[in-house]
């Protein structure tokens, strides 16, 4: 059981890296990190978040995510950050056009490395073979 766990870890970060190395070849680039944030709004009804939200969703600190969405909308116009109507302390995040643009490219490039890793992740059990 050991041995498959680590196989499993081992497996996890080789897919992680490749993941990471395509998304960082998109402009403007991207981590998987902040694909799951693009991810998360697209699931959201409205696409509006608070940020402490994004961040139990992302399992990062409340400082980390923060960081995170400052580069996202300053850099990468993918999303803008508005102060909460009921509650003026809260921020609340929405996925912009552009944002849309860049997960739906995000997407294509995951499906196209997890495509080449689809027997094994069907075989760790993750994923039904259609």
């Amino acid at each position: 059981m050991l041995e498959n766990w680590l196989e499993l870890q081992k497996f996890t970060k080789q897919v992680n890296t490749e993941l990471e190395r395509s998304l960082s070849q998109m402009v403007p680039a991207v981590t998987v990190n902040e694909f799951y944030v693009l991810h998360f709004l697209e699931q959201n009804a409205g696409h509006d978040l608070r940020v402490s939200d994004l961040s139990q969703k992302l399992d990062l600190s409340l400082s980390a995510t923060s960081r995170m969405l400052v580069r996202f909308e300053q850099t990468c116009n993918v999303i803008t950050r508005n102060q909460g109507q009921e509650d003026k302390r809260s921020v609340r995040i929405n996925l912009t056009a552009e944002g849309e643009n860049v997960l739906s490219k995000a997407k294509q490039r995951i499906d196209a490395v997890l495509s080449k890793y689809k027997e094994k992740l069907v075989n760790f059990g993750g994923i039904k073979n259609d």
